[in-house]
């Protein structure tokens, strides 16, 4: 387990807000990458794995769906990533103490 010391030490250079910020930050991108799937989603009538399965049999036309797919599996993945992110921003935020301008 860490010692309390070290859950309030931050890097120099880092602050409480900076990651304040980087959370802000995370919480839009979530928003961004979760618009862009619901936009492939609602193109496509479909979740990304009936659009994976379908161009594995080669039905209907590769190009766009191809790059859509690749786009739309790129975004999943972007969101998992961020949502990490964000639980470990909010974690080390609520592990440390806030600074005295806050």
């Amino acid at each position: 387990m860490m010692s309390e010391a070290a859950l309030r030490a931050l890097p120099t250079g880092t602050s409480r807000e900076m990651l304040a910020g980087l959370l802000d930050d995370m919480h839009n991108r979530e928003a961004v990458l979760q618009a862009m799937i619901q936009r492939f989603g609602q193109h496509h009538g479909d979740s990304l794995e009936a659009l994976e399965t379908r161009l594995a049999r080669r039905e209907g036309p590769e190009h766009p769906n191809w790059e859509d797919s690749i786009e739309w599996r790129n975004a999943v993945e972007a969101l998992q990533r961020t949502r990490v992110m964000r639980s470990l921003l909010e974690w080390l935020l609520g592990s440390i103490a806030p600074s005295r301008t806050s």
